[in-house]
């Protein structure tokens, strides 16, 4: 029986994620399940990746090519029924799968470009609605004034709901601001909806100066809580930049990785194992242009930083673990 690695090579990973960025969107009510369920089959049948190998480069596409994205439980559902398919396993390391065509890149590049078109009109978020979102998620207000400053929060009208939307450039996921889930045709619902045709794996990049420490983090709402934490320790000496998933790669981001190349990055991953395993793999690719980098896990009840703001009491519990993890 094949053994799962944790670690493809490299050669395989790229030509997989290359194969991946070609094929089309699953768009909810458009044959969603099928064109994830391809996507699967590709990874895990056609460049035979192992299940743990194979989901971070599916949570990579899910995060840009779902609309509405899926759950990681789903996708995992979704890797252990490709398996079973009957396609020949490697039958895509014999094709000349990389580099995709120019054309082909092409006409992915204009399909997610179309679906940028159709995104909501964007503005800025009043006041009260500052106010609102900073008691929905229990932050402090000048945190969410400040990452509206800093131009990554905004508001938005999302299937009909008043919104906010943390974004950047080609990449943007909203959640509803009262609270509330979004509903998915066949009655899923999920907390947050990334806009069809997003692209890119890490948010903040504009925000980093020069020479500043980095704080790098998991998730869209993970930057807006890491945020907080700084203006909570007044520990402001950080930036913040946040990978949009656990399957973000700095190898997908030459430009950033090289803005990154001797920075001092200190890497806080969610307390669960893909977010453990993402920030090795993280750490592995910055310390290969000499980056600085160390790892700050989490105490055992915290998921991610948001739990450690998640209420008055718990804030006060865990302020002296805050000001230890923003330590300079």
């Amino acid at each position: 029986m094949r053994q799962p690695l944790h670690f493809p090579a490299g050669d395989t990973l790229e030509r997989a994620r290359r194969y991946l960025a070609a094929m089309p969107p699953a768009i909810s009510g458009g044959g969603g399940h099928a064109a994830t369920f391809k996507v699967a089959v590709a990874l895990v049948r056609g460049f035979a990746l192992a299940e743990t190998e194979a989901l971070p480069l599916l949570m990579e596409w899910n995060a840009t090519s779902a609309q509405p994205p899926w759950r990681e439980a789903d996708l995992r559902h979704k890797l252990r029924d490709a398996a079973k398919s009957p396609r020949a396993p490697g039958y895509l390391l014999d094709q000349h799968t990389a580099p995709l065509s120019h054309a082909a890149d092409e006409t992915e590049a204009a399909l997610k470009a179309r679906f940028r078109r159709q995104w909501p009109a964007f503005t800025s978020l009043t006041v009260d609605q500052r106010h609102a979102l900073a008691s929905l998620r229990r932050l402090p207000f000048a945190a969410v004034d400040m990452a509206c400053k800093l131009g990554l929060l905004t508001g938005a009208q999302v299937d009909g709901h008043p919104s906010f939307i943390l974004h950047q450039g080609r990449f943007a996921q909203a959640r509803r601001l009262d609270g509330q889930p979004f509903a998915r045709h066949d009655g899923e619902v999920f907390k947050a909806k990334t806009l069809c045709g997003s692209q890119g794996a890490f948010i903040g990049r504009h925000t980093l100066g020069p020479q500043a420490p980095v704080l790098l983090v998991e998730g869209c709402i993970g930057w807006l809580e890491a945020l907080a934490a700084l203006c909570l320790t007044d520990c402001l000496h950080w930036t913040v930049l946040a990978a949009v998933s656990a399957g973000s790669r700095f190898s997908r981001d030459p430009q950033l990785l090289q803005h990154l190349a001797g920075r001092r990055v200190r890497i806080v991953p969610d307390n669960d194992p893909q977010g453990q395993a993402a920030a090795l793999t993280w750490a592995f690719e910055l310390r290969a242009v000499r980056a600085q980098v160390d790892l700050c896990i989490l105490p055992p009840e915290a998921k991610d930083i948001g739990d450690l703001l998640a209420s008055p009491a718990t804030l006060t519990l865990h302020y002296e673990t805050l000001c230890h993890i923003l330590a300079p």
